[in-house]
């Protein structure tokens, strides 16, 4: 019997090569992003994480990438994982709202891709071409 309960391993602030801090290589290409994707996936599933947001300062390009690489995740057999084994990506943007004032906005898991421009556009954020590093 379910009582109710139940522990979720997760991680509430990952960043992207797409934020603007990150140090290292940044995948540009269509296939480097999809590369990326299923790499961080495959990093998320050792550290035996459930869920994870990805909160990038000011942007949410990466997220649809990081989206389909936990959809298409295949178990060690090679068949997809059900969904209630996936891993659950949680939308969201890091905010600077003053200098040292930081704050994480997180959307639920279900929130569609094609609503991310609306979040920017009404937080009055210009988020960087999608295309760009």
């Amino acid at each position: 019997m379910d009582k109710g309960t139940h522990f979720y391993r997760c991680d509430f602030q990952v960043h992207t090569p797409r934020d603007r801090q990150w140090h290292g290589e940044r995948p540009i290409s269509e296939e480097d992003r999809r590369s990326y994707a299923v790499d961080f996936i495959a990093a998320c599933r050792a550290k035996r994480l459930d869920a994870v947001a990805i909160t990038d300062h000011h942007d949410m390009a990466f997220i649809p990438y990081i989206r389909e690489a936990a959809t298409n995740e295949l178990n060690a057999e090679g068949n997809p994982l059900p969904e209630e084994q996936r891993i659950q990506i949680f939308p969201g943007m890091e905010l600077t709202l003053g200098i040292p004032c930081q704050a994480l906005l997180i959307f639920g898991a279900d929130f569609p891709d094609d609503m991310f421009g609306l979040a920017t556009t009404s937080l009055t954020i210009t988020p960087a071409n999608a295309s760009e590093p």
